[in-house]
Protein backbone atom coordinates (compact mmCIF):
# COMPACT_ATOMS: atom_id res chain seq x y z
CA UNK A 1 0.00 0.00 0.00
CA UNK A 2 2.83 2.29 0.96
CA UNK A 3 4.66 1.39 -2.29
CA UNK A 4 1.64 2.34 -4.38
CA UNK A 5 1.41 5.74 -2.71
CA UNK A 6 5.07 6.34 -3.32
CA UNK A 7 4.70 5.43 -6.95
CA UNK A 8 1.76 7.79 -7.37
CA UNK A 9 3.74 10.55 -5.70
CA UNK A 10 6.65 10.04 -8.05
CA UNK A 11 4.36 10.11 -11.02
CA UNK A 12 2.73 13.32 -9.84
CA UNK A 13 6.12 14.93 -9.33
CA UNK A 14 7.26 13.92 -12.84
CA UNK A 15 4.05 15.19 -14.34
CA UNK A 16 4.45 18.45 -12.46
CA UNK A 17 8.04 18.83 -13.64
CA UNK A 18 7.06 18.15 -17.25
CA UNK A 19 4.20 20.57 -16.88
CA UNK A 20 6.48 23.26 -15.51
CA UNK A 21 9.06 22.58 -18.25
CA UNK A 22 6.40 22.85 -20.98
CA UNK A 23 4.97 25.94 -19.30
CA UNK A 24 8.38 27.57 -19.30
CA UNK A 25 8.81 26.67 -22.99
CA UNK A 26 5.42 28.09 -23.75
CA UNK A 27 6.26 31.36 -22.03
CA UNK A 28 9.28 31.68 -24.37
CA UNK A 29 7.10 30.58 -27.29
CA UNK A 30 4.62 33.36 -26.42
CA UNK A 31 7.43 35.90 -26.79
CA UNK A 32 8.20 34.64 -30.31
CA UNK A 33 6.17 35.21 -33.46
CA UNK A 34 3.36 32.63 -33.48
CA UNK A 35 3.59 29.60 -35.70
CA UNK A 36 1.80 29.96 -39.05
CA UNK A 37 2.42 33.73 -39.20
CA UNK A 38 4.08 35.22 -42.28
CA UNK A 39 5.26 38.78 -42.71
CA UNK A 40 4.75 40.05 -46.27
CA UNK A 41 4.80 36.46 -47.49
CA UNK A 42 7.88 35.31 -45.57
CA UNK A 43 7.19 32.57 -42.94
CA UNK A 44 8.33 33.93 -39.57
CA UNK A 45 6.72 31.51 -37.09
CA UNK A 46 9.03 30.70 -34.17
CA UNK A 47 11.43 33.59 -34.82
CA UNK A 48 12.18 36.36 -32.38
CA UNK A 49 10.72 39.68 -33.38
CA UNK A 50 14.10 41.37 -33.88
CA UNK A 51 15.32 38.51 -36.05
CA UNK A 52 12.12 38.54 -38.10
CA UNK A 53 12.23 42.28 -38.72
CA UNK A 54 15.88 42.07 -39.77
CA UNK A 55 15.04 39.38 -42.32
CA UNK A 56 12.08 41.40 -43.58
CA UNK A 57 14.10 44.61 -43.87
CA UNK A 58 16.76 42.82 -45.87
CA UNK A 59 14.16 41.34 -48.25
CA UNK A 60 12.38 44.61 -48.99
CA UNK A 61 15.65 46.50 -49.46
CA UNK A 62 16.48 44.38 -52.52
CA UNK A 63 15.98 46.13 -55.89
CA UNK A 64 12.85 45.48 -57.90
CA UNK A 65 13.53 44.11 -61.38
CA UNK A 66 11.52 45.94 -64.03
CA UNK A 67 11.23 44.29 -67.44
CA UNK A 68 10.73 46.69 -70.33
CA UNK A 69 10.13 44.12 -73.08
CA UNK A 70 13.46 42.26 -73.28
CA UNK A 71 15.42 44.84 -71.27
CA UNK A 72 15.77 44.55 -67.50
CA UNK A 73 16.13 47.57 -65.23
CA UNK A 74 16.55 47.85 -61.46
CA UNK A 75 14.54 50.04 -59.10
CA UNK A 76 16.25 50.51 -55.75
CA UNK A 77 13.66 51.15 -53.02
CA UNK A 78 15.67 53.99 -51.46
CA UNK A 79 15.46 55.87 -54.80
CA UNK A 80 11.72 56.34 -54.28
CA UNK A 81 11.86 57.07 -50.55
CA UNK A 82 10.80 53.56 -49.46
CA UNK A 83 10.40 53.16 -45.68
CA UNK A 84 9.50 49.95 -43.86
CA UNK A 85 6.97 50.51 -41.03
CA UNK A 86 8.37 47.89 -38.67
CA UNK A 87 6.58 49.12 -35.57
CA UNK A 88 3.18 48.88 -37.20
CA UNK A 89 3.87 45.33 -38.30
CA UNK A 90 5.00 44.34 -34.81
CA UNK A 91 1.79 45.84 -33.43
CA UNK A 92 -0.15 43.53 -35.73
CA UNK A 93 1.92 40.57 -34.50
CA UNK A 94 1.17 41.45 -30.91
CA UNK A 95 -2.50 41.87 -31.71
CA UNK A 96 -2.52 38.32 -33.03
CA UNK A 97 -0.85 37.12 -29.84
CA UNK A 98 -3.43 38.93 -27.74
CA UNK A 99 -6.27 37.21 -29.55
CA UNK A 100 -5.21 33.92 -27.99
CA UNK A 101 -5.54 33.71 -24.17
CA UNK A 102 -2.66 32.24 -22.22
CA UNK A 103 -4.17 29.00 -21.03
CA UNK A 104 -6.14 28.08 -24.20
CA UNK A 105 -2.99 28.80 -26.11
CA UNK A 106 -1.02 26.59 -23.78
CA UNK A 107 -3.52 23.80 -24.34
CA UNK A 108 -3.07 24.14 -28.11
CA UNK A 109 0.69 24.16 -27.60
CA UNK A 110 0.54 20.93 -25.60
CA UNK A 111 -1.67 19.19 -28.15
CA UNK A 112 0.46 20.51 -31.08
CA UNK A 113 -2.58 21.68 -33.03
CA UNK A 114 -1.49 23.37 -36.27
CA UNK A 115 -2.57 27.03 -36.18
CA UNK A 116 -4.33 28.62 -39.15
CA UNK A 117 -1.79 30.39 -41.40
CA UNK A 118 -1.91 34.17 -41.21
CA UNK A 119 -0.01 36.62 -43.43
CA UNK A 120 0.52 40.15 -42.24
CA UNK A 121 0.79 42.47 -45.25
CA UNK A 122 3.81 44.68 -45.60
CA UNK A 123 3.45 48.04 -43.94
CA UNK A 124 5.61 50.58 -45.76
CA UNK A 125 5.58 53.94 -47.48
CA UNK A 126 7.21 55.41 -50.58
CA UNK A 127 7.07 58.66 -52.52
CA UNK A 128 4.49 58.17 -55.26
CA UNK A 129 5.76 61.13 -57.27
CA UNK A 130 9.32 59.84 -57.17
CA UNK A 131 8.09 56.46 -58.40
CA UNK A 132 6.17 58.09 -61.24
CA UNK A 133 9.20 60.21 -62.14
CA UNK A 134 11.30 57.03 -62.25
CA UNK A 135 8.91 55.45 -64.74
CA UNK A 136 8.89 58.65 -66.78
CA UNK A 137 12.70 58.47 -67.01
CA UNK A 138 12.42 54.87 -68.25
CA UNK A 139 9.95 55.96 -70.90
CA UNK A 140 12.20 58.80 -72.02
CA UNK A 141 15.12 56.40 -72.45
CA UNK A 142 13.42 53.38 -73.98
CA UNK A 143 10.28 54.56 -75.77
CA UNK A 144 10.67 55.28 -79.47
CA UNK A 145 8.51 55.89 -82.53
CA UNK A 146 8.18 53.49 -85.44
CA UNK A 147 11.54 53.02 -87.15
CA UNK A 148 11.53 51.36 -90.55
CA UNK A 149 14.52 49.25 -91.62
CA UNK A 150 17.10 51.31 -93.42
CA UNK A 151 20.45 51.07 -95.15
CA UNK A 152 23.42 53.28 -94.35
CA UNK A 153 25.56 53.82 -97.44
CA UNK A 154 28.35 55.44 -95.42
CA UNK A 155 28.92 52.35 -93.27
CA UNK A 156 27.30 49.76 -95.56
CA UNK A 157 25.22 48.71 -92.56
CA UNK A 158 21.64 47.46 -92.64
CA UNK A 159 19.71 48.68 -89.61
CA UNK A 160 16.67 46.59 -88.61
CA UNK A 161 13.37 48.31 -87.99
CA UNK A 162 11.58 48.70 -84.64
CA UNK A 163 7.90 49.10 -83.89
CA UNK A 164 6.50 52.11 -82.07
CA UNK A 165 6.73 51.31 -78.35
CA UNK A 166 5.40 53.34 -75.43
CA UNK A 167 5.50 52.62 -71.71
CA UNK A 168 2.02 52.79 -70.21
CA UNK A 169 2.97 54.57 -67.00
CA UNK A 170 -0.49 54.62 -65.43
CA UNK A 171 -0.98 50.89 -65.98
CA UNK A 172 2.54 50.07 -64.77
CA UNK A 173 2.41 52.14 -61.56
CA UNK A 174 0.23 49.76 -59.50
CA UNK A 175 2.29 46.75 -60.66
CA UNK A 176 5.54 48.35 -59.54
CA UNK A 177 3.95 49.49 -56.28
CA UNK A 178 2.82 45.93 -55.65
CA UNK A 179 6.37 44.64 -56.11
CA UNK A 180 7.75 47.31 -53.77
CA UNK A 181 5.24 46.16 -51.15
CA UNK A 182 6.15 42.50 -51.53
CA UNK A 183 9.05 40.76 -49.87
CA UNK A 184 8.69 37.80 -52.23
CA UNK A 185 7.71 38.98 -55.72
CA UNK A 186 10.36 41.53 -56.73
CA UNK A 187 9.97 41.43 -60.50
CA UNK A 188 7.48 43.22 -62.75
CA UNK A 189 6.75 43.14 -66.47
CA UNK A 190 6.04 46.75 -67.32
CA UNK A 191 3.07 47.47 -69.58
CA UNK A 192 4.48 48.51 -72.96
CA UNK A 193 2.15 49.31 -75.84
CA UNK A 194 3.44 48.33 -79.28
CA UNK A 195 2.32 49.87 -82.55
CA UNK A 196 2.18 48.17 -85.96
CA UNK A 197 5.39 46.29 -86.86
CA UNK A 198 7.89 47.89 -89.24
CA UNK A 199 8.22 46.83 -92.83
CA UNK A 200 9.82 43.41 -93.23
CA UNK A 201 13.50 43.74 -94.27
CA UNK A 202 14.08 42.68 -97.85
CA UNK A 203 16.07 43.30 -100.98
CA UNK A 204 14.21 46.58 -101.33
CA UNK A 205 16.71 47.88 -98.77
CA UNK A 206 19.39 47.55 -101.44
CA UNK A 207 17.63 50.38 -103.26
CA UNK A 208 18.40 52.73 -100.36
CA UNK A 209 21.95 51.44 -100.18
CA UNK A 210 22.70 51.74 -103.89
CA UNK A 211 21.11 55.17 -104.12
CA UNK A 212 23.48 56.32 -101.38
CA UNK A 213 26.56 54.67 -102.88
CA UNK A 214 25.91 56.11 -106.35
CA UNK A 215 24.60 59.48 -105.20
CA UNK A 216 27.57 61.29 -106.75
CA UNK A 217 27.93 59.10 -109.86
CA UNK A 218 27.41 61.44 -112.83
CA UNK A 219 26.15 58.74 -115.18
CA UNK A 220 23.37 56.16 -115.39
CA UNK A 221 23.30 52.82 -113.60
CA UNK A 222 21.32 49.60 -113.59
CA UNK A 223 21.36 46.94 -110.89
CA UNK A 224 19.86 43.45 -110.75
CA UNK A 225 20.02 41.22 -107.66
CA UNK A 226 18.37 37.82 -107.17
CA UNK A 227 18.20 35.77 -103.99
CA UNK A 228 18.72 32.25 -105.33
CA UNK A 229 17.24 30.66 -102.20
CA UNK A 230 13.97 32.61 -101.97
CA UNK A 231 13.54 33.95 -105.50
CA UNK A 232 13.25 37.54 -104.23
CA UNK A 233 14.72 40.00 -106.69
CA UNK A 234 15.70 43.64 -106.80
CA UNK A 235 15.77 45.47 -110.12
CA UNK A 236 16.74 49.11 -110.55
CA UNK A 237 16.44 50.07 -114.25
CA UNK A 238 17.53 46.50 -114.95
CA UNK A 239 15.47 46.32 -118.17
CA UNK A 240 17.46 49.07 -119.92
CA UNK A 241 19.41 48.05 -123.04
CA UNK A 242 23.20 48.04 -122.71
CA UNK A 243 26.05 47.04 -124.97
CA UNK A 244 26.53 43.30 -124.76
CA UNK A 245 30.27 43.69 -124.14
CA UNK A 246 32.11 40.58 -123.03
CA UNK A 247 29.37 39.78 -120.53
CA UNK A 248 27.39 38.36 -123.46
CA UNK A 249 29.96 35.56 -123.57
CA UNK A 250 27.98 33.92 -120.77
CA UNK A 251 25.28 33.25 -123.38
CA UNK A 252 27.87 32.04 -125.92
CA UNK A 253 29.32 29.62 -123.35
CA UNK A 254 25.88 28.24 -122.49
CA UNK A 255 24.97 27.83 -126.18
CA UNK A 256 28.28 26.11 -126.87
CA UNK A 257 27.63 23.53 -124.16
CA UNK A 258 24.15 22.99 -125.58
CA UNK A 259 25.66 22.03 -128.94
CA UNK A 260 28.33 19.74 -127.52
CA UNK A 261 27.59 16.03 -127.75
CA UNK A 262 29.57 15.27 -124.65
CA UNK A 263 32.26 16.74 -122.40
CA UNK A 264 34.42 19.23 -124.30
CA UNK A 265 37.75 17.97 -125.58
CA UNK A 266 41.03 19.57 -124.58
CA UNK A 267 40.99 22.17 -127.36
CA UNK A 268 37.36 23.17 -126.77
CA UNK A 269 37.95 23.38 -123.02
CA UNK A 270 40.87 25.73 -123.66
CA UNK A 271 38.75 27.90 -125.97
CA UNK A 272 35.90 28.04 -123.43
CA UNK A 273 38.29 28.93 -120.61
CA UNK A 274 40.07 31.66 -122.59
CA UNK A 275 36.74 33.12 -123.65
CA UNK A 276 35.47 33.38 -120.09
CA UNK A 277 38.69 34.23 -118.22
CA UNK A 278 40.75 36.15 -120.77
CA UNK A 279 37.72 37.67 -122.47
CA UNK A 280 38.96 36.59 -125.85
CA UNK A 281 36.84 37.88 -128.76
CA UNK A 282 38.66 35.57 -131.15
CA UNK A 283 37.92 32.48 -129.05
CA UNK A 284 34.30 33.58 -128.62
CA UNK A 285 33.99 33.73 -132.41
CA UNK A 286 35.53 30.26 -132.64
CA UNK A 287 32.77 28.94 -130.39
CA UNK A 288 30.14 30.70 -132.52
CA UNK A 289 31.63 29.28 -135.69
CA UNK A 290 32.84 25.80 -134.87
CA UNK A 291 30.85 24.64 -131.83
CA UNK A 292 27.53 26.41 -132.38
CA UNK A 293 27.34 27.35 -136.07
CA UNK A 294 28.62 24.30 -137.99
CA UNK A 295 31.59 26.28 -139.43
CA UNK A 296 29.51 29.46 -139.88
CA UNK A 297 29.86 32.12 -137.20
CA UNK A 298 26.77 33.95 -138.42
CA UNK A 299 24.81 30.72 -138.17
CA UNK A 300 26.09 30.52 -134.59
CA UNK A 301 24.79 34.03 -133.97
CA UNK A 302 21.35 33.14 -135.32
CA UNK A 303 21.16 30.00 -133.18
CA UNK A 304 22.20 31.98 -130.12
CA UNK A 305 19.44 34.52 -130.75
CA UNK A 306 16.85 31.78 -131.19
CA UNK A 307 17.82 30.26 -127.87
CA UNK A 308 17.64 33.62 -126.09
CA UNK A 309 14.09 34.14 -127.35
CA UNK A 310 13.05 30.61 -126.46
CA UNK A 311 14.14 30.96 -122.86
CA UNK A 312 12.54 34.40 -122.54
CA UNK A 313 15.58 36.70 -122.76
CA UNK A 314 14.04 38.86 -125.46
CA UNK A 315 16.38 41.80 -125.00
CA UNK A 316 19.56 39.81 -125.62
CA UNK A 317 20.98 39.36 -129.13
CA UNK A 318 24.03 39.43 -131.37
CA UNK A 319 23.75 40.89 -134.87
CA UNK A 320 27.27 39.77 -135.79
CA UNK A 321 30.19 37.93 -134.25
CA UNK A 322 32.68 40.04 -132.30
CA UNK A 323 34.77 42.73 -134.07
CA UNK A 324 32.70 42.93 -137.24
CA UNK A 325 32.45 46.31 -138.99
CA UNK A 326 29.33 45.85 -141.07
CA UNK A 327 25.91 45.67 -139.45
CA UNK A 328 23.70 43.42 -141.60
CA UNK A 329 20.46 44.41 -139.85
CA UNK A 330 19.11 46.46 -137.00
CA UNK A 331 17.52 44.29 -134.33
CA UNK A 332 14.72 45.83 -132.29
CA UNK A 333 13.92 44.75 -128.72
CA UNK A 334 11.54 46.07 -126.07
CA UNK A 335 14.56 47.47 -124.23
CA UNK A 336 16.15 49.38 -127.11
CA UNK A 337 12.83 50.79 -128.23
CA UNK A 338 12.45 52.79 -125.04
CA UNK A 339 12.57 56.55 -125.52
CA UNK A 340 12.80 57.60 -121.87
CA UNK A 341 16.40 56.48 -121.36
CA UNK A 342 19.34 55.37 -123.48
CA UNK A 343 22.83 54.06 -122.73
CA UNK A 344 23.89 54.24 -126.40
CA UNK A 345 23.78 50.43 -126.66
CA UNK A 346 26.00 48.72 -129.19
CA UNK A 347 23.85 47.92 -132.26
CA UNK A 348 25.97 44.79 -132.91
CA UNK A 349 25.13 43.10 -129.61
CA UNK A 350 22.92 44.02 -126.67
CA UNK A 351 21.43 42.73 -123.44
CA UNK A 352 20.01 44.01 -120.17
CA UNK A 353 21.24 43.43 -116.62
CA UNK A 354 18.02 41.57 -115.93
CA UNK A 355 18.50 39.21 -118.89
CA UNK A 356 22.05 38.37 -117.84
CA UNK A 357 20.95 37.92 -114.23
CA UNK A 358 18.19 35.52 -115.22
CA UNK A 359 20.53 33.59 -117.49
CA UNK A 360 22.93 33.15 -114.57
CA UNK A 361 20.01 31.98 -112.44
CA UNK A 362 19.05 29.45 -115.13
CA UNK A 363 22.60 28.06 -115.18
CA UNK A 364 22.61 27.85 -111.37
CA UNK A 365 19.27 26.00 -111.35
CA UNK A 366 20.41 23.74 -114.18
CA UNK A 367 23.48 22.75 -112.17
CA UNK A 368 21.05 21.64 -109.46
CA UNK A 369 19.02 19.60 -111.93
CA UNK A 370 16.11 21.94 -112.63
CA UNK A 371 15.03 25.27 -114.03
CA UNK A 372 14.33 26.72 -117.47
CA UNK A 373 17.36 25.34 -119.34
CA UNK A 374 16.67 21.73 -118.35
CA UNK A 375 13.00 22.20 -119.21
CA UNK A 376 13.77 23.77 -122.62
CA UNK A 377 16.62 21.42 -123.55
CA UNK A 378 16.23 18.20 -121.57
CA UNK A 379 18.30 16.22 -124.07
CA UNK A 380 20.91 18.88 -124.77
CA UNK A 381 21.99 20.25 -121.40
CA UNK A 382 22.88 18.36 -118.23
CA UNK A 383 23.50 19.43 -114.62
CA UNK A 384 27.16 18.45 -115.01
CA UNK A 385 27.52 20.78 -117.99
CA UNK A 386 25.94 23.66 -116.11
CA UNK A 387 28.18 22.97 -113.14
CA UNK A 388 31.14 23.10 -115.52
CA UNK A 389 29.95 26.54 -116.69
CA UNK A 390 29.94 27.80 -113.10
CA UNK A 391 33.41 26.42 -112.53
CA UNK A 392 34.79 28.09 -115.66
CA UNK A 393 33.28 31.44 -114.65
CA UNK A 394 34.75 31.00 -111.16
CA UNK A 395 38.22 30.91 -112.75
CA UNK A 396 37.70 34.47 -114.00
CA UNK A 397 39.75 36.21 -111.30
CA UNK A 398 40.53 39.87 -111.75
CA UNK A 399 40.46 41.10 -108.15
CA UNK A 400 38.19 44.02 -108.98
CA UNK A 401 34.51 44.80 -109.55
CA UNK A 402 32.29 42.18 -107.83
CA UNK A 403 35.31 40.18 -106.61
CA UNK A 404 36.77 43.19 -104.80
CA UNK A 405 33.66 43.56 -102.65
CA UNK A 406 33.58 40.09 -101.08
CA UNK A 407 35.88 38.45 -98.53
CA UNK A 408 38.94 36.72 -99.92
CA UNK A 409 38.18 33.14 -100.89
CA UNK A 410 34.49 33.76 -101.62
CA UNK A 411 33.58 31.91 -104.85
CA UNK A 412 32.35 34.27 -107.57
CA UNK A 413 31.23 32.86 -110.94
CA UNK A 414 31.14 35.96 -113.12
CA UNK A 415 31.90 37.66 -116.40
CA UNK A 416 32.84 41.31 -116.69
CA UNK A 417 33.04 43.56 -119.70
CA UNK A 418 33.54 47.11 -120.81
CA UNK A 419 33.47 49.46 -123.76
CA UNK A 420 34.27 53.18 -123.75
CA UNK A 421 31.08 54.43 -122.13
CA UNK A 422 29.78 51.28 -120.37
CA UNK A 423 31.26 48.93 -117.78
CA UNK A 424 29.58 45.94 -116.22
CA UNK A 425 29.96 42.77 -114.20
CA UNK A 426 27.47 39.93 -113.84
CA UNK A 427 27.94 36.97 -111.57
CA UNK A 428 26.81 34.51 -108.94
CA UNK A 429 28.27 34.93 -105.46
CA UNK A 430 28.35 31.87 -103.20
CA UNK A 431 28.19 32.85 -99.51
CA UNK A 432 27.39 31.33 -96.10
CA UNK A 433 24.30 33.56 -95.89
CA UNK A 434 22.95 32.47 -99.26
CA UNK A 435 23.88 32.46 -102.93
CA UNK A 436 22.80 35.36 -105.08
CA UNK A 437 23.03 36.89 -108.54
CA UNK A 438 24.50 40.37 -108.84
CA UNK A 439 24.62 42.36 -112.09
CA UNK A 440 25.95 45.92 -112.09
CA UNK A 441 26.09 48.11 -115.21
CA UNK A 442 27.35 51.70 -115.29
CA UNK A 443 27.14 54.14 -118.19
CA UNK A 444 28.60 57.60 -118.74
CA UNK A 445 28.13 59.57 -121.93
CA UNK A 446 31.28 59.60 -124.02
CA UNK A 447 33.72 57.89 -121.68
CA UNK A 448 33.59 56.10 -118.33
CA UNK A 449 36.78 56.04 -116.28
CA UNK A 450 37.78 52.66 -114.83
CA UNK A 451 39.01 54.43 -111.68
CA UNK A 452 35.43 55.61 -111.20
CA UNK A 453 33.47 52.48 -112.11
CA UNK A 454 35.59 49.76 -110.50
CA UNK A 455 35.49 51.08 -106.87
CA UNK A 456 31.76 51.82 -107.15
CA UNK A 457 31.00 48.28 -108.33
CA UNK A 458 33.19 46.86 -105.56
CA UNK A 459 31.29 48.90 -102.97
CA UNK A 460 27.93 47.76 -104.32
CA UNK A 461 29.23 44.19 -104.21
CA UNK A 462 30.40 44.64 -100.61
CA UNK A 463 27.02 46.06 -99.60
CA UNK A 464 25.21 43.16 -101.26
CA UNK A 465 27.43 40.63 -99.52
CA UNK A 466 26.72 42.31 -96.17
CA UNK A 467 22.99 42.23 -96.87
CA UNK A 468 23.03 38.48 -97.37
CA UNK A 469 25.41 37.90 -94.46
CA UNK A 470 24.18 40.53 -92.01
Amino acid sequence: MRTSRFTILVILIVVMLVFLYKLNDYRAYRNQIPQGVSLAGIPMGGKWEAEAMELLAEAVSQPVKLNYLNQSLLLYPQDVGFQLKADEMLEEVNRLKAETSFWPGFADYLTSDEPQPVDIPLQASYDEQQLKDFLVSIAEEHDHPLQEPNANAATLAFVPGRPDQRLDIEASLPLVAGALNSAVVREVDLVVNLGPPPRVPGLWMMGQMIEGILADFPGFYSIYIKDLATGEEFADDADVAYAGMSILKIAIMMEAYRHLDGPPDVDTTKILTETMTLSGNFTANLLLRDTIGDSDAYQGVRRLNQTMKLIGLVNTFMATPYDEDVLPQHISTPANQRTDVSTNPDPFMQTTPQDMGRLLEMIYQCADGGGTLIAAYPDELTPDECQAMLEIMSENRIGELIEAGVPEGTPVAHKHGWVGDSHGDAGIVFTPGGDYVLCVYLYHTGWLEWEVSSPLMARISEATYKYFNR
